[in-house]
């Protein structure tokens, strides 16, 4: 798709500024702005301000063009005044059914916006005004046969768009944009006036007096003010409600009272009337008080939304939408025709036109950012823990124990989240992370949904269509997105599990191509996932039909089961009860047979998008045949030989043939996708073989003897095997001959998709787990002379393995080399890569490799290897075109929030990796004056430096993955090492008494006071002896000075080699 959204909008600018220059609008400016809307609207969803453009520009062509054509019907004399107002009204009325209908396109997009909301309502109400006055204008002039609208009908429908209303921007979501949702609840109420005025006058007409309609609509205007008092809203907003509310509620009173008849009647309900107005400004009193205490909680984060859309200059001027003056055409002689009730639904075109005419406008046009979103996402997170908390604690608490955001939450429960979800994608369409987070929400709503049984049927059925709306909507204004995409092919596995159809993820699939927005290996991810989402539905279709549990339902595939070898006694108690099995019915099997053509077509289609679109990219074909023969090897093929052996018993032995074949082709492509192939490609292949009794075709010559039979089929798997080995060992590179790519041009899309962990591994930790697994098979299975032969082929590929640069987490056993040099170890064992092969190989005896070396006619070979150097195999970084040898203990982090600080990486790495030593953020360096003393701006990226290498290599696996601040980091190697663990001025400041100096200066001079003693003479009272000399009395200080003469507390407390110098009280010296 070929468009250029920048030009398409500047287009429509330039067009709408042409048509409204003068005071009549343009139509051919309009003609050709309305088609920039539709070229605009037929490639990428439009924002709340473009629909709203949309309707009024379509509002104004549709209704210039009808009374263009009247005027052309005749002439002037021809057109009396009350023809050209019948035309004019007619016409006004067709325009905006048509804006309405755009406007209820828009409003199922962007919901959450307040502005557009209160547009299409005053829209609507307008379209009322001018159907209940043509209405009045045919009655009036005695016309007949004039169609006029189901009036009911239509007021029907603008009752229930303010119900809409409430429920999206009513619930406290909008609290900063009071003053829009008051003017919703105004007009609602002038909607109300206007319907008991209508009543009023039939029953006036009819004769009939007062009935139960009047209750009815006073009992509406009664929750009106109830829901408008309970709805949080910013300063300001509620200056006038009150006044408002008296207003509405003196003319409902008016108007019900002037249908009375009879003193004594009239009094009476004067007085039900005030007595009613008591008790509701009661009410209303006692809701305001606790809306306070709520609005001051909600308004915190609200001034954070405000902040951060004003600082990317996206907020919008409420001002534009105070009290507005009436326009020039209400102020004419109408008022004496339909009433001023009527008047009061006609919209005011001088409130809009700031807004819908101006072409410089930033607000509402979905720019909103990274900063608008963290303040949005910061808020639902707050809404969504105490939503937690009151769904945990259940109806067991009181309402009169709860806060008064905890009622309101547990009130409205997950429909004020949703609201506010709409409002941050309203304003911010085009950030992934909002739409993620609001499909995580409403998939666990979802999922609580379905495990709960008591909730109603039709709460799911909306829940339901909420996914796969917003799923929609998330992909559609973020194109761009693997995650989304992905998201939206399980969203629909999950809610249509028991009706899914594979053209419903297919569809998905072409979407995603057609637009062109991703790259090819998020292309391939997405059908990988796409037929993960199938095969799910192909597995709960078996399980569930040929199981049946201890409850009488049937066991699903991702639930557990027990081991048949129990006891019976453990069988009894176990939690996952007895299953029993049965066959599947043939309807059933012919939508499973059904189902793995249907896997196996996509797998093809995907295997044809590789060959004719990628012909060279042999990492992503290695990643679509793992994914095929695990697929087959694991689920399809022992489905399809089950359903051939029911299906025809006959000749059973060669579909299983040809069933099996066709995982072992698959892996057999899988190892030839990649030269030289990867350890794990071989690895997988292995594992199948050895555990399976695989059944090959056999050479057409022999055929009746080329199987072996089940007595032979267990050695013939380990001799299989052992010829996998084999090639396996002869495929492979040899250690440290790759050098590793750096993080950035890996697939990293691949870290958070299903074929992550073999892209993921180092190629030297893959090798060596290969040549562990093969000599512990050859040792488990093997004989002496196989299992040396096997040494041998490890030898030959480990001989320039180095593991200063391999990867310590996978090799345990290896010892790293310090200061250059190499240590001889406690088992006299020295640190050389010789070594590897005595520790892959097992504890053999030495004597016994001596004694067989003697019998044994091999003969041993020598190898002669020269010393590696010390960059072998060390991981490089590309900075533009040079490579750097990687800091082997340092990794680079980036996309982290501004707000992350360094003592946030800590805390983050520290707790998941293992020990830092250096942690810094990098920020932009600040000159000048000051420029020392205040720390620049973050970069969002930052340098952790760990102790163990393995720290390094554990972080990488989880590029992508790994959260800090709520964010996905991306995680790659460093050529730098970081510096000190936080930088100076960074430290958290811990409060006094508790630092590291205070702490230090305790455990001083506690240790003072615990060496102290004084030096006495002996003898008694104290004294020293007669005839005692100076010598002996420095021999007893010298003596208890010494650590061997105190205690074993003191000394533990005492650095080694240093002795504390002895103090001698005052008493000792006057005695002297």
């Amino acid at each position: 798709m070929s468009y250029n959204y920048e030009n398409v909008v500047k287009s429509i600018h330039e067009h709408r500024r042409g048509a409204y220059a003068n005071a009549l609008p343009d139509l051919d400016a309009l003609q050709q702005s309305i088609e920039g809307f539709a070229t605009l609207s037929r490639h990428c969803p439009m924002t709340p301000l473009l629909w709203m453009q949309y309707a009024h520009d379509t509002e104004g062509l549709m209704e210039g063009l009808m009374m263009a054509e009247s005027a052309a019907e005749g002439s002037s004399e021809q057109h009396h005044q009350g023809e050209w107002r019948l035309q004019k009204l007619q016409s006004k009325k067709s325009a905006l059914e048509s804006s309405t209908g755009i406007l209820e396109l828009a409003l199922a997009e962007f919901s959450g916006c307040a502005v557009l909301q209160l547009y299409y309502l005053e829209s609507l109400a307008d379209y009322v005004y001018q159907c209940e006055g043509l209405r009045l204008f045919n009655a009036l002039n005695g016309m007949v046969g004039m169609e006029v609208d189901d009036m009911q009908a239509t007021r029907n429908k603008l009752s229930a768009a303010f119900q809409y209303a409430w429920k999206s921007v009513g619930r406290g979501t909008h609290v900063n944009e009071g003053a829009i949702v008051s003017e919703i609840y105004r007009l609602n109420g002038s909607f109300l006036l206007f319907s008991l005025s209508f009543a009023v006058a039939a029953s006036k007409q009819n004769g009939t007096g007062a009935n139960d309609d009047f209750d009815t609509i006073l009992h509406q205007i009664s929750t009106l003010f109830l829901e408008w008092s309970k709805t949080p809203m910013g300063e300001g907003s509620n200056d006038e409600m009150i006044q408002d509310m008296e207003y509405i509620w003196d003319e409902a009173c008016s108007l019900v009272l002037s249908l009375r008849v009879g003193d004594e009647q009239l009094e009476k309900l004067k007085y039900d009337l005030a007595h009613q107005k008591e008790t509701l400004w009661a009410n209303i009193d006692c809701e305001r008080k606790k809306t306070s205490s709520l609005t001051n909680i909600l308004s915190s984060y609200e001034n954070e939304i405000d902040v951060a859309m004003s600082n990317e200059g996206i907020a919008l001027p409420t001002h534009s939408y105070l009290s507005q003056p009436q326009d020039e055409s209400n102020s004419n002689n109408d008022n004496d025709v339909l009433g001023k009730y009527l008047q009061s639904l006609r919209r005011m075109s001088s409130k809009w036109n700031k807004i819908l005419l101006g072409d410089t406008n930033s607000f509402l046009l979905g720019l909103g950012g990274a900063e608008t979103s963290r303040a949005f996402l910061k808020a639902i997170s707050f809404l969504q823990n105490i939503y937690q908390g009151t769904m945990k604690k259940g109806k067991s608490v009181d309402d009169t124990e709860r806060s008064s955001i905890e009622y309101h939450v547990a009130k409205y429960k997950d429909s004020v989240i949703t609201s506010l979800f709409e409002r941050a994608v309203s304003e911010c369409p085009t950030v992934e992370s909002v739409w993620i987070s609001y499909m995580n929400f409403l998939r666990a709503e979802w999922t609580l949904l379905r495990n709960n049984a008591s909730e109603q049927r039709h709460r799911e059925q909306e829940l339901s269509f909420a996914l796969q709306s917003t799923s929609h909507r998330a992909v559609r204004n973020c194109p761009y997105s693997c995650t989304l995409f992905e998201i939206r092919m399980t969203t629909l596995g999950l809610i249509s599990a028991s009706n899914l159809e594979p053209d419903d993820i297919t569809v998905v699939i072409k979407e995603a191509t057609d637009l062109g927005f991703l790259t090819r290996e998020a292309l391939l991810h997405l059908r990988l996932v796409a037929i993960l989402v199938v095969m799910r539905k192909l597995m709960s279709l078996v399980s569930l039909g040929t199981t049946t549990a201890s409850n009488g339902i049937g066991k699903d595939y991702d639930e557990g089961e027990e081991m048949g070898v129990l006891p019976a006694a453990n069988r009894k108690n176990s939690t996952n009860g007895t299953v029993d099995y049965r066959s599947l019915n043939p309807t059933v099997m012919e939508e499973v047979q059904d189902l793995i053509e249907d896997i196996r077509d996509m797998y093809d289609e995907a295997d044809s998008y590789l060959f004719n679109s990628h012909t060279t990219w042999s990492e992503g074909r290695v990643a679509f045949w793992k994914h095929r023969a695990l697929a087959e090897a694991y689920t399809l093929c022992p489905i399809a030989m089950a359903l051939e052996r029911a299906f025809n018993n006959d000749n059973e032995m060669d579909h299983d043939m040809l069933t099996d074949k066709e995982a072992i082709q698959c892996f057999e492509k899988l190892v030839k996708a990649q030269k030289p192939s990867h350890p794990d490609s071989w690895r997988e292949y292995i594992r199948y073989a050895s555990v399976s009794h695989i059944y090959l075709i056999g050479r057409a010559s022999n055929s009746a003897q080329s199987q072996p039979d089940s007595t032979a089929a267990a050695i013939s798997t380990l001799r299989r095997t052992r010829g996998l080995y084999t090639r396996a060992i002869s495929c492979v590179k040899k250690a440290s001959q790759t050098t590793t790519a750096p993080v950035e041009s890996r697939q990293s899309w691949m870290g958070k998709g299903i074929d992550g962990t073999m892209f993921q591994r180092d190629y030297d930790a893959a090798l060596l787990d290969l040549c562990r697994e093969y000599l512990a098979f050859e040792r488990s299975g093997g004989s002496e002379e196989s299992f040396f032969h096997g040494l041998q082929l490890v030898r030959s590929k480990l001989a320039s393995w180095d593991p200063a640069a391999a990867t310590i987490a996978s090799i345990p056993s290896v010892h790293e080399e310090s200061h250059g040099k190499r240590k001889l170890e406690a088992n006299g064992i020295t640190s050389h890569p010789e070594n590897l092969f005595s520790t892959i190989a097992g504890n053999h005896d030495d004597n016994d490799e001596e004694e067989y070396d003697k019998k044994s006619k091999r003969v041993k070979v020598k190898t002669n290897l020269k010393q590696p150097k010390k960059t072998d195999g060390v991981h490089r970084v590309r900075i533009g075109k040079l490579d750097y040898p990687a800091h082997p203990y340092t990794i680079y982090v980036s996309n982290l929030s501004e707000d992350t600080q360094d003592m946030d990486l800590v805390d983050a790495f520290l707790h998941e990796f293992g020990a830092v030593v250096h942690a810094k953020i990098l920020r932009e360096k600040l000159t000048g004056k000051g420029g020392h003393h205040f720390h620049g701006k973050s970069k969002c990226a930052g340098l952790i430096q760990f102790e163990e290498r393995s720290s390094v290599e554990d972080a990488l696996r989880r590029d992508g993955e790994f959260e800090v601040g709520g964010r996905p980091v991306k995680i790659q190697r460093s050529h730098l090492p970081a510096v000190g663990q936080v930088p100076s001025g960074m430290h958290r400041v811990n409060p006094k008494g508790e630092g590291k100096v205070s702490k230090r200066n305790k455990l001083k001079k506690s240790n003072v006071d615990g060496m102290e003693f004084e030096v006495e003479r002996k003898g008694d009272a104290g004294q020293t002896p007669a005839g005692g000399d100076q010598h002996k009395e420095k021999h007893d200080v010298a003596s208890a000075s010494s650590p061997s003469s105190l205690s074993l507390g003191v000394l533990s407390l005492k650095p080694r080699g240093m002795k504390q110098r002895p103090k001698i009280s005052l008493d000792t010296l006057n005695k002297k």
